[in-house]
């Protein structure tokens, strides 16, 4: 068994680090839609939007960069065969936010505003690195054609009291007749001393 799991090893083709559990980043400083550049590798350069955040790998995926061809079979679809151009993610250690000011690279820290709101701060000139806001996640935007149907409540019905809490005036006067007659029966009792 253990020279079968040896040979295994030795035959594969791929890495045993590729196995290895990946150590994800705790704090990222790259979200979809920022600007960012390549430092190093063979895209190195070259600028592009964040299109997603991979976090469990420590990857995104950059318009324009990493850019691998894919051949496409027959079997698939016949009109579309041939080779296609597609874009791979990469590492988060390979690119960089560009600073708003200058244009360049710059590597970022974390600040708060007057109000406690936290901001990215660019070390290279003190700016303030705006996050890019996707009005799609906007709940306006998500329910801009919204219909109701036959089983939503209607917010008149919903706004609509049913509850008006407990009554404490019957609820006392309740109680008061039942020590009121246990009191009677109590009196009605004679016991010898």
């Amino acid at each position: 068994m253990l020279k079968a799991l040896s040979t295994f090893y030795l035959n594969r083709q791929t890495p045993i680090a590729q196995f290895a559990k990946q150590i994800t980043f705790e704090k990222w400083n790259v979200i979809k839609g920022d600007k960012v550049v390549v430092v190093s590798g063979k895209d190195s350069g070259k600028t592009g939007t964040v299109l997603r955040v991979y976090r469990k790998s420590n990857e995104v995926l950059v318009q324009g960069i990493n850019q691998k061809f894919k051949r496409k079979a027959q079997l698939d679809d016949p009109s579309g065969s041939g080779v296609q151009q597609i874009t791979r993610p990469i590492h988060l250690s390979k690119i960089a936010l560009i600073d708003p000011e200058k244009g360049k690279p710059t590597k970022v820290q974390r600040g708060f505003l007057e109000d406690g709101t936290p901001v990215r701060v660019s070390k290279l000139s003190g700016a303030i690195i705006p996050k890019a806001v996707d009005p799609a996640k906007s709940p306006a935007h998500r329910h801009r054609n919204k219909v109701d149907g036959i089983k939503d409540t209607s917010p008149a019905l919903a706004l609509q009291v049913t509850y008006k809490g407990e009554d404490f005036s019957a609820i006392k006067a309740e109680f008061d007749s039942f020590i009121a007659e246990k009191e009677r029966k109590e009196q009605l009792l004679w016991f010898d001393k």
